[in-house]
This record gives structure tokens, C-alpha cells and sequence, in this order.
């Protein structure tokens, strides 16, 4: 049966019809806007530790980390590999991630500002012992953007992503801002068919984790939240207050979102 499914086509129309991607199109302008409050919020994330602690790395290696952001893993990466590259297509969580790199006296980064598509092994891409993708996987043509991964990998490829439904407070508040239903998008089970049928055989691992995020006080959250949704009439943000409002943990003087997701890492190995 798997041979008869075209998977990466399948992936390309999901991510089409995906919210998103219907509303927004090309999102690099988009967190080009959220680059300072995405950048303060991955700070209260325990994730990275999590996604270091599966990696394979050493002090000799290089590493391809690719849709950085402001430097989530990067950071952290560079602090214990020999160099990290970082593909990256937002300006401004470029310039977050150079202030970081900065702030701890790393100089063992290079950053390209392109869109994975845009990259060329050879040109823009030497080969890497490590490549990386974390929650970046937004190509249209998967299968392409996953062959270009391997070709530049010398060990290992690792991608990190999610399980099933995912995105609680959109899945909540999109209906109500936008009067449709909030489609996230395809989730890892592409991903895995779309490798196999290219020849790459993966390995899975599943688990159940909590996704925190910190608020300084409502006000913060609501504003956050605007942002995150790209909206800000006054309508709008009554909508997301009395959603927060009934949400929101208080906990040691600040306001917690915490959530149960399913994470997914996929690795392989040349």
C-alpha cells in the first residue's frame, strides 16, 4: 500500500491547506515580527535540553542546524561542538541570534540568511557531520528539502517535530477569531513514509512532554498572543483575554500556559 500513496505530494497539499499557509503565505515576515517575544519565550523552554540530550555530538563535530531561530539549539551547540552552521530565512531572529552568540563569546557560527530551498550543497553548503531541523519543517517539496539534508549530512540527521493535534490555544481561539477550523498542517507520519520512499530508513521515537510558557502578568499574554495570531482588532483581543483569563496558571508571581504535547524525533544515520 505505501507504494501505491504519493506521500510527499500528500504533504505538499496538507501544508497548502494548512491555516496558516492559507492566511499568511511566506511567514519569514512574520517572524521577523515575533523574533523578540519568540526569543525571550524559548528561554522558560526546557525543550532544547531535551533535543541535546538525544544528539550525538562531540567536540570535534560540525553541525547544520536549519530554521534556527534565535539560536534555541545553536547556542547551546556551539558552546560544546567545533563549529555550527545555521540556515536561517528571518532577519530578525537572525539579529537575536547574533546578540546571543555575542552575549556568551561564541564565534563559532556562521549564518546563512536563505530559505532552505535556496541553499545549494557546494555553494552555500559544505558537509556537515550533523544536520538538524527542530519544529522548522515548513518545505513545500519534503522530499527534495529531506534529500538535500542527506546529501550534506556525514553522520546523522536528526528532525525534531510533532505527534497528532498539537496546538491547543489555536485550535481554541482560531474558530473564534476567524470562524474556521484551525488546521495545523501535516505531522511526522509524512515525514517517516515520505523518507522510506525515498530510500531512507529512520528511526522513531515518540514521547509525551509539557510545553511551558511564562508570563510576566495577563496584559503580557494577551499582547503575545495578538502577535502570535497576527490580529489585533479590539474584538480580537476581548476574544483572547477571557481565553487566557480562564486558562492561565498563576504560579510564583507569573502566569503559566502549560500544555501535554507529543513530540517526535526522527533520526537516521549514513
Amino acid at each position: 500500500m505505501i507504494h501505491g500513496i504519493d506521500w510527499n505530494r500528500m504533504w505538499t497539499e496538507e501544508m497548502e491547506k494548512s491555516s496558516w499557509k492559507k492566511r499568511r503565505g511566506d511567514m519569514t515576515e512574520f517572524w521577523d515580527k515575533r523574533a523578540r517575544r519568540f526569543n525571550q519565550s524559548v528561554k522558560d523552554d526546557d525543550r532544547p535540553a531535551r533535543i541535546l540530550s538525544k544528539l550525538d555530538v562531540d567536540p570535534e563535530c560540525s553541525v547544520l542546524d536549519i530554521g534556527a531561530g534565535p539560536g534555541t539549539l545553536t547556542i547551546p551547540l556551539a558552546k560544546i561542538v567545533k563549529h555550527v552552521t545555521v540556515v536561517e530565512p528571518s532577519s530578525g531572529m537572525l539579529a537575536y541570534l547574533d546578540k546571543n552568540a555575542a552575549n556568551e563569546g561564541l564565534k563559532n557560527i556562521t549564518c546563512i540568511n536563505k530559505e532552505w530551498e535556496d541553499v545549494y550543497p557546494g555553494e552555500d553548503l559544505d558537509e556537515y557531520d550533523i544536520v538538524i531541523a527542530s519544529y522548522s519543517l515548513s518545505m513545500l517539496d519534503m522530499a527534495k528539502a529531506l534529500s538535500k539534508m542527506d546529501t550534506v549530512a556525514k553522520r546523522s540527521v536528526y528532525l525534531f517535530t510533532f505527534a497528532g493535534d498539537r496546538m491547543w490555544d489555536y485550535t481554541d481561539l482560531w474558530p473564534k477569531l476567524y470562524g474556521e477550523e484551525y488546521r495545523a498542517g501535516p505531522d511526522y507520519i509524512y515525514l517517516y513514509n515520505i523518507l522510506y520512499q525515498i530510500g531512507i530508513l529512520a528511526d522513531v521515537e515518540i514521547s509525551t512532554t509539557e510545553h511551558k510558557q511564562r508570563f510576566s502578568n495577563l496584559e503580557d499574554a494577551v499582547e503575545q498572543w495578538k502577535e502570535n495570531l497576527g490580529i489585533s482588532t479590539p474584538e480580537a483581543e476581548k476574544v483572547i483575554q477571557a481565553h487566557l483569563t480562564a486558562k492561565l496558571i498563576k504560579e510564583n508571581g507569573s502566569l503559566w500556559s502549560k500544555n501535554t504535547m507529543r513530540s517526535v524525533s526522527i533520526c537516521w544515520r549514513k
